[in-house]
């Protein structure tokens, strides 16, 4: 059965691979990746006023000392005039150069491809199925699958692992998507008095931070023995995939899209940022009202089904949660609040700080790979709408977090993906052990 999985997924991705990112790709004929290096306050504050109002302009990455766009051909001269005013200095890459080389070194998976947990008489104690089975699940993180093997491979969790894992939904997208969790504790049956709460792919393009959530569901309930102390009394209450319709759209037809699916009569642009649209000093600062802005920030405060979903979910259990974590890419950062002001500091920064620094600290082991924490507002720029900002400053969970991910953009090449997943597996665990002090 082993055998034949594998086969029939690696022809699938031999098919896929020349026409998915084509697919997704279109309309990025002649776009340039821009990496702008700016180290004066006034070049900063130009690209944050780009970011905000300017929809022609797509923002990977934005920093205090750099910036990392694409720029269509249309506006491409006026762009580096104003760099060149501007006194800063920059690199070019055309944008299709890039993603081939990438794509070079990635595997997709189809619409309807489906991960084939083990059945029931392939599952008994002897250790030759438990070898497969771990087989077939490392091999799903090796490539970037489709919302279909997500779900599959969520339910095939639970079937397997029915007394400790449960399998549900959060509610449904905006294109009626389920909006898919897994909770995982040491007797599912029972409600654990602490919860970790951990959410990933709320900007559809960022298709590793969905894979490095599921690895921590595996890991963890393939090596329950080994994490018993970190499950005492601690439930692991994970959302893969936030923005299920966003996602399948940058499989389809956008690679670089970053908002849901929200369509508005009489209006060609679509689309609100849900890390905007969370009701926490909402609209405040680094959001906008301009529906084609990548930072839109939605009608009204958690107006969107995927955040009114998480609302829900930390609203009701607002008594267990005790950690936060929303998981991002790029950029190797650890944020905790506040995302909103730079000046704004939390009664509880030092206790913040020392768990982001620990986080880091176990990242860093598997590879040395090194990332900076504090604010998203002093290291990045202003932002209100987060969840971080959310669930720290109006739930008061008293552990909440931003994760961005390693990488120079948002593909990450399949080789490495599985490399990513191991080595923020130990970050996850470091923040999960801090639950049990609450």
């Amino acid at each position: 059965m082993w055998q034949r999985i594998v086969c029939s997924l690696t022809l699938c991705l031999v098919g896929l691979a020349g026409t998915s990112l084509a697919n997704n790709l279109a309309g990025y004929e002649g776009y340039t990746k821009y990496t702008v290096e700016h180290g004066n306050e006034n070049a900063f504050r130009y690209m944050v006023d780009l970011q905000t109002n300017d929809a022609d302009l797509d923002f990977w990455l934005l920093t205090r000392n750099t910036s990392v766009l694409t720029v269509s051909p249309t506006r491409k001269s006026q762009f580096e005039s104003r760099l060149s005013n501007l006194g800063v200095s920059y690199q070019v890459q055309p944008l299709m150069e890039l993603m081939a080389a990438l794509q070079a070194n990635s595997t997709y998976a189809d619409e309807d491809g489906e991960y084939e947990e083990c059945q029931e008489a392939d599952c008994a104690e002897s250790q030759r199925p438990r070898r497969r089975s771990r087989r077939q699940a490392r091999g799903f993180f090796s490539h970037y699958p489709r919302y279909n093997e997500i779900l599959s491979f969520m339910s095939g969790l639970a079937s397997r692992y029915p007394q400790y894992c449960r399998y549900e939904s959060l509610g449904r997208s905006n294109e009626g998507r389920h909006i898919a969790a897994l909770s995982i504790s040491l007797n599912a049956k029972t409600r654990s008095r602490r919860v970790a709460y951990i959410q990933a792919a709320a900007h559809g393009r960022e298709w590793i931070t969905t894979q490095t959530v599921l690895y921590l569901a595996y890991e963890l309930l393939s090596n329950l023995r080994a994490f018993q102390r970190v499950l005492q009394d601690v439930e692991v209450f994970l959302v893969p995939l936030v923005n299920p319709d966003g996602y399948e759209y940058t499989h389809t037809s956008d690679r670089f899209w970053r908002k849901n699916r929200h369509r508005y009569a009489g209006h060609a642009c679509s689309g609100v940022d849900i890390n905007r649209n969370f009701g926490n000093h909402w609209n405040y600062q680094g959001a906008s009202q301009n529906l084609c802005s990548e930072v839109y920030s939605g009608t009204a405060p958690n107006s969107e089904p995927e955040t009114s979903a998480v609302v829900r979910y930390l609203e009701f259990n607002r008594n267990r949660v005790k950690l936060s974590l929303d998981v991002h890419s790029f950029g190797k950062f650890i944020f905790y609040p506040y995302g909103y002001a730079k000046n704004t500091v939390p009664p509880t920064v030092g206790t913040l700080r020392s768990v982001a620094l620990r986080a880091a600290n176990q990242i860093g082991k598997y590879r040395g790979t090194r990332y900076t924490t504090g604010t998203s507002a002093s290291i990045l720029y202003e932002a209100s709408g987060s969840l971080d900002d959310f669930a720290y400053g109006s739930l008061g969970i008293p552990l909440s977090y931003t994760l961005e991910l390693p990488g120079d953009e948002f593909h990450v090449p399949s080789s490495d993906i599985i490399h990513v997943c191991k080595e923020t597996f130990a970050g996850f665990v470091e923040f999960i052990r801090h639950v049990s002090l609450y």
